[in-house]
């Protein structure tokens, strides 16, 4: 949020750091099974094991080095390792157990920044920007800021589990048109329809997953910006929620934080390939051209093609892959978003929130139906494959 990182920029941010922390924990507790090998092109930490090393120490400092590699704004992760040392010092601990532990963990997070410097970030960072189609079927740019598309050569980046960005695809999308009785046109209609329409509990879903990092609003000469958390993000924060709820161990945490974190990163992949294959029209602008020209979605729609949707790809990723992993039945009041003022909301599932997530982006007006329900299955698509690619335990 700090640094107002898109997205999939942002599932980058959140994966690399897991991977460190869960790494470095595998070699302290041989009941876990090392990502190497698994993520084929991740090498095995070249670190001997040893009993005078606080793996726990160890994996917090491996993560945080990885993560200041990251992001920009790296004081807030420096003030954290401090409140850290801080505690093990009040806690007692050995002095020099602690420093070796750190220096083990800053030593194993070097090793996954050489890795991760190789993933073609720097490569699809310099390449051309978004170029508009010239069908009328394609996406252009909304209102308020008009921008150009988010990360185009974004299925351009190394996948982690996947063997290309386009491993798993949607189902083609509704065949475009502007005639009255096409389906198209139809479904165009129905989000004008039920976005004029909306009642209070549709629009509180709507704001409630919104999550859009960097919405833009316009009074006068002055325009501001409202920062929230990705969408990658708000299902983190579902996971950490439910490791509190359950009291979950250290290395059940971690396992949890790497297969999330690896699955949304992925989700994002496969998500960004469909929509930069498809180029296709966001409901704003086939409504303004057809429809009413006035017209404005509940919420903002973000700078990218419409299909699939994003958040009914990595909801539904999410989902498979938490309900999997966390002791099942579990239901939990999601606080999320009450940091913006927006009341936490139940659910029963996490498949119960996904499809929440996925039906928002219709109620907030920028998704037709088939991107909801074909992203869903997309993104259920990719959770198996990560879930069922990977063995964290023994």
């Amino acid at each position: 949020m700090e640094d107002l990182f898109n997205p999939p920029v942002s599932s980058r941010v959140y994966v690399y750091p897991n991977v460190a922390a869960y790494e470095v924990l595998c070699l302290g507790n041989p009941q876990l099974v090392s990502l190497s090998g698994q993520i084929k092109h991740l090498p095995k930490l070249n670190l001997e094991k040893s009993n005078t090393i606080n793996y726990s120490i160890a994996s917090e400092f491996a993560f945080t080095t990885v993560a200041k590699k990251l992001v920009f704004t790296e004081q807030m992760i420096i003030s954290f390792e401090q409140e850290e040392k801080n505690t093990w010092k009040k806690q007692n601990l050995d002095t020099n157990v602690i420093n070796a532990s750190i220096k083990y963990g800053i030593a194993a997070g070097k090793q996954i920044i050489d890795w991760l410097l190789k993933d073609n970030y720097i490569q699809v960072k310099a390449m051309e920007r978004y170029v508009l189609q010239e069908k009328s079927s394609s996406w252009r740019p909304t209102a308020p800021e008009y921008m150009n598309a988010l990360e185009p050569n974004w299925p351009y980046m190394r996948p982690l589990v996947m063997d290309s960005a386009s491993q798993i695809k949607s189902i083609p999308n509704v065949v475009y048109s502007e005639k009255k009785n096409s389906e198209c046109y139809k479904l165009s209609y129905d989000v004008y329809k039920t976005a004029k329409s909306l009642d209070t509990v549709q629009k509180t879903i709507a704001l409630f997953w919104d999550c859009n990092p960097n919405i833009s609003y316009s009074k006068g000469h002055i325009t501001y910006f409202v920062h929230k958390i990705s969408p990658g993000g708000h299902w983190i924060k579902i996971a950490g929620q439910a490791c509190r709820n359950l009291n979950l161990d250290e290395l059940k945490t971690a396992e949890i934080y790497a297969l999330l974190t690896i699955g949304l990163y992925d989700a994002f992949l496969s998500c960004w390939s469909e929509k930069f294959r498809s180029h296709a029209i966001r409901p704003e602008t086939y409504i303004n051209r057809l429809i009413d020209p006035k017209w404005l979605p509940y919420i903002q729609t973000p700078p990218f093609p419409e299909y699939t949707s994003g958040h009914s790809v990595i909801s539904n990723a999410s989902s498979y892959i938490l309900t999997r992993i966390i002791p099942q039945p579990y239901s939990y009041t999601d606080s999320s978003e009450m940091y913006i003022g927006i009341p936490p909301r139940s659910f029963k599932s996490f498949e119960d929130a996904s499809e929440e997530a996925g039906i928002s982006r219709f109620y907030g007006g920028i998704h037709f139906m088939p991107s909801v329900t074909n992203g869903a299955e997309q993104g259920k698509k990719v959770g198996k494959l990560v879930f069922e690619s990977i063995k964290t335990r023994k």
